[in-house]
């Protein structure tokens, strides 16, 4: 095994240590926030559409910054890997501008050391088996639908899900990563709920008892008890609510159980400790 692949390989092992080390169970989501939160790093959402993170580390402050213009799960993934740098003591980094072609700049040894930690802090092994497990789906006939779930639930994009299961799990044959590719989150999402513009469809069930979603306004949420009432849903059509204003709220699920949803603005600005600060 190469150097570069021994490194990434004890990154990992950091990053699930990691969560061991703040109660978080090594087959359960990790809810990122929560976690900047508590260890006392600033977080904040800033109006810069070029970049997709920063860690800032000075002597009595540090923060992790996140692109205000990114969808969500790709927000919560970078934040994931800028607390890598955190944790593996990497100090101030500017990272991963995107140029005019969407290319990354930001590259080298320490940029993969953040990717696999932020890899391995949201998706260990077990907690993306338990993903599909809990919900009795079938690892050899996954279909996009499923993974879309999962990733829901792990709180990462779809694309980010399929790669990791691919290219560090080895959970998925080669012929089925090329076909699920192949299926974009637009299209399953689109499928699922009709035309539709930046958003995203959540689909809760009794696995997220007792956790917290993180919305924004605009997107759709199926699985809530039937009856329901908040000012932060709209009721829409099969079950389905569509959030309509900031704030958060405990609702039971359908399906047994609450969940906390917590609802900013699109595209908010501003500290995570006012991200669902009523308008």
């Amino acid at each position: 095994m190469t150097a570069p692949c021994l490194t990434l390989r004890a990154t990992a092992k950091q990053a699930i240590e990691f969560r061991r080390a703040n109660g978080l169970a090594f087959d359960a989501p990790c809810d990122i926030y929560d976690v900047i939160f508590r260890l006392g790093i600033d977080l904040q959402f800033v109006d810069i559409p070029s970049l997709e993170g920063m860690y800032l580390e000075e002597p009595e402050a540090r923060r992790i910054c996140v692109s205000a213009h990114r969808p969500g799960g790709r927000q919560r993934y970078t934040a994931a890997h800028e607390l890598g740098h955190h944790v593996l003591r990497h100090g101030t980094r500017f990272d991963a501008v995107v140029d005019d072609i969407g290319t990354v700049t930001s590259s080298g040894t320490e940029e993969k050391a953040a990717e696999a930690f932020a890899r391995y802090v949201l998706m260990p092994p077990r907690a993306v088996q338990a993903a599909f497990r809990l919900r009795g789906y079938d690892m050899g006939s996954l279909e996009p639908v499923a993974i879309y779930r999962a990733a829901c639930w792990l709180g990462v994009g779809y694309t980010t899900l399929l790669n990791q299961m691919f290219f560090s799990l080895r959970m998925l044959s080669a012929s089925d990563y090329e076909r699920l590719s192949r299926t974009t989150p637009k299209s399953i999402k689109t499928e699922l709920v009709g035309t539709i513009q930046n958003c995203d469809v959540w689909f809760v069930d009794e696995f997220w008892a007792n956790r917290r979603l993180h919305a924004q306004v605009g997107d759709f949420i199926s699985g809530l008890q039937s009856q329901t009432s908040t000012h932060l849903l709209a009721k829409r059509d099969q079950g389905m609510y569509a959030t309509s204003t900031p704030g958060e709220a405990v609702l039971p699920l359908a399906s047994g159980g609450d969940l906390t949803i917590c609802v900013s603005r699109a595209a908010y600005v501003g500290f995570y400790e006012y991200r669902y600060f009523p308008e």
